[in-house]
């Protein structure tokens, strides 16, 4: 089997234990970016690595081995433990507050965020021009 058909199946098994994933195959090597549909932008991304013996395994992307590739509901198990932390903080902010993570406030282009301010405008010469 290739790289591709391996997380293909882990994906399916990840989908019926909750998780989302979306395929980088077009990256080297191939992965899968697993996350959860609650914190889209915390995930981790795993691809398939020969270890020993020639038996394919899971890699995450911090180069540690999550399981081999035979042991599917062993690497979700594994993959849910290294991302749970980050989303039960995730489900417990938003529960705490209603404010997104990071907020900016109300700034329009032109303005400073100080109150009444106005951004420098630089002229073609580099000298300031007035507003």
């Amino acid at each position: 089997m290739t790289s591709p058909q391996y997380l293909d199946l882990l994906a399916r098994v990840l989908a019926t234990a909750g998780w989302s994933s979306r395929p980088r195959y077009d990256q080297v090597p191939a992965r899968l970016h697993v996350f959860s549909h609650c914190l889209p932008s915390v995930g981790e991304s795993v691809h398939v690595k020969t270890g020993v013996g020639g038996v394919p395994w899971f890699i995450a992307s911090t180069g540690d081995p999550i399981a081999p590739c035979h042991d599917l509901e062993g690497a979700v198990t594994e993959i849910g433990l290294r991302l749970e932390p980050w989303v039960r903080f995730g489900v417990a902010y938003k529960a705490a507050t209603s404010a997104p993570l990071f907020s900016v406030g109300r700034w329009r282009p032109g303005r400073s965020r100080r109150r009444g301010g106005r951004t420098p405008r630089w002229g073609p010469g580099g000298g300031r021009r007035s507003p």
